[in-house]
């Protein structure tokens, strides 16, 4: 698939030094750069989970129960 994208000349510039340094194609460096972005999973340390205290057991407590949504 074709598409245009409009990037800054600065990133232009380094992504295709990038590509000849390694020895692949422009089009090559972008799709493995976008499939390793978009193949990451997210930051476990960026959850915004409260310290809680208080006395009482957590065993009915998970993650996936926890009302944060993404």
């Amino acid at each position: 698939m074709r598409t245009s994208v409009d990037l800054p000349d600065e990133l232009m510039k380094k992504a295709k030094i990038k590509a000849v340094e390694e020895g692949i194609s422009l089009k090559d460096l972008i799709i493995r750069s976008l499939t390793n972005e978009l193949n990451q999973t997210k930051d476990v340390q960026g959850t915004p989970w409260k310290d809680l205290k208080g006395k009482g057991t957590t065993s009915g407590l998970s993650a996936d129960k926890s009302g944060f949504e993404e």
